[in-house]
Protein backbone atom coordinates (compact mmCIF):
# COMPACT_ATOMS: atom_id res chain seq x y z
CA UNK A 1 0.00 0.00 0.00
CA UNK A 2 1.63 3.10 -1.33
CA UNK A 3 2.10 5.70 1.65
CA UNK A 4 -0.19 9.02 1.30
CA UNK A 5 2.36 12.05 0.03
CA UNK A 6 2.11 15.16 2.43
CA UNK A 7 0.94 18.50 1.28
CA UNK A 8 4.85 19.71 1.66
CA UNK A 9 6.64 16.84 -0.17
CA UNK A 10 3.94 17.67 -3.46
CA UNK A 11 4.84 21.22 -2.81
CA UNK A 12 8.46 20.50 -3.16
CA UNK A 13 7.48 18.22 -6.15
CA UNK A 14 5.87 20.82 -8.05
CA UNK A 15 8.49 23.61 -7.26
CA UNK A 16 10.88 20.77 -8.80
CA UNK A 17 9.26 20.31 -11.65
CA UNK A 18 8.94 24.44 -12.53
CA UNK A 19 12.66 24.59 -11.47
CA UNK A 20 12.78 22.08 -14.49
CA UNK A 21 10.84 23.52 -16.96
CA UNK A 22 12.50 26.82 -15.89
CA UNK A 23 16.11 25.56 -17.01
CA UNK A 24 14.40 24.36 -19.90
CA UNK A 25 13.52 27.93 -21.02
CA UNK A 26 16.20 29.31 -20.02
CA UNK A 27 18.49 26.73 -22.56
CA UNK A 28 15.80 27.08 -25.47
CA UNK A 29 15.95 30.94 -24.92
CA UNK A 30 19.21 32.58 -24.02
CA UNK A 31 21.67 29.33 -23.18
CA UNK A 32 23.45 28.83 -19.91
CA UNK A 33 26.38 30.61 -20.57
CA UNK A 34 24.40 33.90 -20.36
CA UNK A 35 22.68 32.90 -17.42
CA UNK A 36 25.55 31.77 -15.49
CA UNK A 37 28.58 33.79 -15.12
CA UNK A 38 30.59 31.20 -14.08
CA UNK A 39 29.93 29.01 -17.13
CA UNK A 40 29.02 26.34 -15.69
CA UNK A 41 26.29 23.41 -17.04
CA UNK A 42 24.06 24.49 -14.50
CA UNK A 43 21.01 26.78 -15.90
CA UNK A 44 20.54 30.19 -13.61
CA UNK A 45 17.28 28.97 -12.16
CA UNK A 46 18.98 25.57 -10.71
CA UNK A 47 21.55 27.87 -8.64
CA UNK A 48 18.76 30.11 -7.77
CA UNK A 49 16.66 27.11 -6.47
CA UNK A 50 19.77 25.40 -4.39
CA UNK A 51 18.85 26.70 -1.40
CA UNK A 52 21.17 27.01 1.48
CA UNK A 53 21.44 23.20 3.79
CA UNK A 54 20.09 25.74 6.83
CA UNK A 55 16.64 26.78 4.82
CA UNK A 56 15.20 24.22 3.00
CA UNK A 57 11.34 25.54 3.57
CA UNK A 58 8.92 26.04 0.69
CA UNK A 59 9.09 29.86 0.92
CA UNK A 60 12.46 30.15 0.24
CA UNK A 61 12.43 27.60 -3.06
CA UNK A 62 9.73 29.24 -4.44
CA UNK A 63 11.26 32.81 -4.14
CA UNK A 64 14.06 31.31 -5.51
CA UNK A 65 12.35 30.39 -8.33
CA UNK A 66 10.69 33.83 -8.55
CA UNK A 67 14.15 35.89 -8.55
CA UNK A 68 15.41 33.39 -10.96
CA UNK A 69 12.21 34.34 -13.75
CA UNK A 70 12.75 37.67 -13.20
CA UNK A 71 16.70 37.36 -13.90
CA UNK A 72 15.46 35.74 -17.27
CA UNK A 73 12.57 37.90 -18.10
CA UNK A 74 15.70 40.71 -17.84
CA UNK A 75 17.96 38.84 -20.27
CA UNK A 76 15.30 37.63 -22.47
CA UNK A 77 12.84 40.07 -23.93
CA UNK A 78 10.00 37.69 -25.17
CA UNK A 79 9.62 36.43 -21.80
CA UNK A 80 9.78 40.12 -20.26
CA UNK A 81 6.87 40.53 -22.82
CA UNK A 82 5.09 37.52 -21.88
CA UNK A 83 4.84 38.52 -17.84
CA UNK A 84 3.83 41.88 -18.82
CA UNK A 85 1.00 40.23 -20.75
CA UNK A 86 0.16 37.77 -18.48
CA UNK A 87 0.18 40.98 -15.72
CA UNK A 88 -2.26 43.20 -17.82
CA UNK A 89 -4.44 40.24 -19.22
CA UNK A 90 -4.38 37.19 -16.52
CA UNK A 91 -7.52 35.54 -18.36
CA UNK A 92 -5.70 34.50 -21.43
CA UNK A 93 -3.68 32.36 -20.09
CA UNK A 94 -6.45 30.53 -18.07
CA UNK A 95 -7.71 26.95 -19.97
CA UNK A 96 -11.45 27.21 -20.00
CA UNK A 97 -11.79 23.71 -21.15
CA UNK A 98 -9.04 20.57 -21.51
CA UNK A 99 -7.63 20.58 -24.93
CA UNK A 100 -9.66 17.14 -25.29
CA UNK A 101 -13.32 18.79 -25.17
CA UNK A 102 -12.24 22.07 -26.62
CA UNK A 103 -14.65 23.05 -29.72
CA UNK A 104 -13.24 22.67 -33.43
CA UNK A 105 -11.80 26.42 -34.18
CA UNK A 106 -14.52 28.73 -35.29
CA UNK A 107 -17.18 25.82 -34.62
CA UNK A 108 -17.32 24.54 -37.81
CA UNK A 109 -16.88 20.70 -38.87
CA UNK A 110 -14.90 19.13 -41.47
CA UNK A 111 -17.20 19.56 -44.28
CA UNK A 112 -17.91 23.07 -43.39
CA UNK A 113 -14.38 23.69 -43.52
CA UNK A 114 -13.70 21.76 -46.71
CA UNK A 115 -16.85 23.26 -48.45
CA UNK A 116 -15.41 26.97 -47.54
CA UNK A 117 -11.89 25.75 -48.70
CA UNK A 118 -13.69 24.56 -51.95
CA UNK A 119 -15.63 27.72 -52.66
CA UNK A 120 -12.29 29.70 -52.18
CA UNK A 121 -10.39 27.55 -54.45
CA UNK A 122 -11.35 30.01 -57.80
CA UNK A 123 -9.83 32.87 -55.95
CA UNK A 124 -6.63 31.69 -54.84
CA UNK A 125 -5.96 30.24 -58.52
CA UNK A 126 -6.46 33.94 -59.34
CA UNK A 127 -4.40 35.50 -56.79
CA UNK A 128 -1.69 32.95 -57.96
CA UNK A 129 -1.93 33.72 -61.76
CA UNK A 130 -1.57 37.09 -61.09
CA UNK A 131 1.38 36.68 -59.05
CA UNK A 132 3.03 34.64 -61.63
CA UNK A 133 2.37 37.00 -63.81
CA UNK A 134 4.13 40.33 -61.67
CA UNK A 135 6.69 37.81 -61.31
CA UNK A 136 7.11 37.04 -65.44
CA UNK A 137 6.74 41.39 -65.82
CA UNK A 138 10.54 42.12 -66.89
CA UNK A 139 12.39 45.28 -65.26
CA UNK A 140 12.45 48.05 -67.07
CA UNK A 141 15.84 49.21 -69.04
CA UNK A 142 18.18 51.58 -66.85
CA UNK A 143 18.03 53.87 -69.66
CA UNK A 144 14.35 54.04 -69.55
CA UNK A 145 14.20 55.15 -65.85
CA UNK A 146 16.89 57.42 -66.43
CA UNK A 147 14.68 59.29 -68.98
CA UNK A 148 11.84 58.98 -66.53
CA UNK A 149 14.11 60.69 -63.61
CA UNK A 150 14.99 63.54 -66.29
CA UNK A 151 11.53 63.84 -66.64
CA UNK A 152 10.83 64.55 -63.39
CA UNK A 153 11.68 68.47 -62.79
CA UNK A 154 9.83 68.96 -66.03
CA UNK A 155 6.72 66.80 -64.45
CA UNK A 156 6.96 68.81 -61.40
CA UNK A 157 6.26 71.81 -62.98
CA UNK A 158 3.35 70.94 -64.73
CA UNK A 159 1.70 69.72 -61.74
CA UNK A 160 2.09 73.40 -60.17
CA UNK A 161 0.59 74.59 -63.58
CA UNK A 162 -2.31 72.14 -63.12
CA UNK A 163 -2.73 73.46 -59.60
CA UNK A 164 -2.71 77.50 -60.94
CA UNK A 165 -5.36 76.30 -63.44
CA UNK A 166 -7.45 74.94 -61.07
CA UNK A 167 -7.55 77.85 -58.87
CA UNK A 168 -8.36 79.74 -62.10
CA UNK A 169 -11.01 77.51 -63.05
CA UNK A 170 -12.46 77.51 -59.69
CA UNK A 171 -12.00 81.56 -59.42
CA UNK A 172 -14.11 81.33 -63.02
CA UNK A 173 -16.52 79.22 -62.22
CA UNK A 174 -17.16 81.46 -59.01
CA UNK A 175 -17.50 84.53 -61.15
CA UNK A 176 -19.85 82.63 -64.02
CA UNK A 177 -22.39 82.00 -60.82
CA UNK A 178 -22.73 85.44 -59.86
CA UNK A 179 -23.14 86.44 -63.34
CA UNK A 180 -25.39 83.58 -63.57
CA UNK A 181 -27.69 85.17 -60.42
CA UNK A 182 -27.61 88.43 -61.75
CA UNK A 183 -28.92 87.22 -65.18
CA UNK A 184 -31.83 85.51 -63.12
CA UNK A 185 -32.57 88.31 -60.71
CA UNK A 186 -32.56 90.57 -63.87
CA UNK A 187 -33.69 89.09 -66.90
CA UNK A 188 -35.95 86.09 -65.14
CA UNK A 189 -37.25 87.55 -62.09
CA UNK A 190 -37.32 91.32 -63.69
CA UNK A 191 -39.68 90.05 -66.83
CA UNK A 192 -41.63 88.45 -64.32
CA UNK A 193 -42.39 91.23 -62.47
CA UNK A 194 -42.38 93.58 -65.97
CA UNK A 195 -45.30 90.86 -67.83
CA UNK A 196 -47.00 90.73 -64.14
CA UNK A 197 -47.39 94.89 -64.10
CA UNK A 198 -48.20 95.14 -67.47
CA UNK A 199 -50.79 92.62 -66.72
CA UNK A 200 -52.38 94.62 -64.24
CA UNK A 201 -52.44 97.74 -66.24
CA UNK A 202 -54.07 95.60 -69.20
CA UNK A 203 -56.69 94.54 -66.61
CA UNK A 204 -57.63 98.28 -65.40
CA UNK A 205 -57.49 99.68 -68.65
CA UNK A 206 -59.86 97.04 -69.54
CA UNK A 207 -62.26 97.79 -67.04
CA UNK A 208 -62.55 101.09 -67.67
CA UNK A 209 -63.21 100.22 -71.16
CA UNK A 210 -65.76 98.01 -70.38
CA UNK A 211 -66.84 100.47 -67.97
CA UNK A 212 -67.47 103.61 -70.59
CA UNK A 213 -68.71 101.14 -72.87
CA UNK A 214 -71.99 100.32 -70.57
CA UNK A 215 -72.38 104.26 -70.07
CA UNK A 216 -72.55 105.21 -73.72
CA UNK A 217 -74.94 102.10 -74.27
CA UNK A 218 -77.25 103.22 -71.53
CA UNK A 219 -76.77 107.16 -72.48
CA UNK A 220 -77.66 105.90 -76.24
CA UNK A 221 -81.15 103.88 -74.68
CA UNK A 222 -82.07 107.55 -73.25
CA UNK A 223 -81.76 109.47 -75.97
CA UNK A 224 -83.33 106.73 -78.56
CA UNK A 225 -86.45 106.56 -76.10
CA UNK A 226 -86.81 110.54 -75.81
CA UNK A 227 -87.07 110.93 -79.19
CA UNK A 228 -89.80 108.36 -80.06
CA UNK A 229 -91.62 110.38 -77.28
CA UNK A 230 -91.44 113.89 -78.89
CA UNK A 231 -92.08 112.22 -82.61
CA UNK A 232 -95.49 110.89 -80.57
Amino acid sequence: MQSLQTPESLALQTLSSLSLRLSRIEHALVGTSLLNPQNTSTPLSLHAAKINHRDHSIRARLSALEAALARLANHSKPVHDLLSLHALYPEIFIDILPSSQSPPSGGLTVEEKASIVLSAAPQVQGVTSQLVSLRDISVPEVDVSIKLIELQPRIDKLVVMQEVQGREMAELRRRSLKVLERWYEVGVEGVNECFAEWDERVGKCDRVVRRREVEMKGDGNESGSGSGEEEG
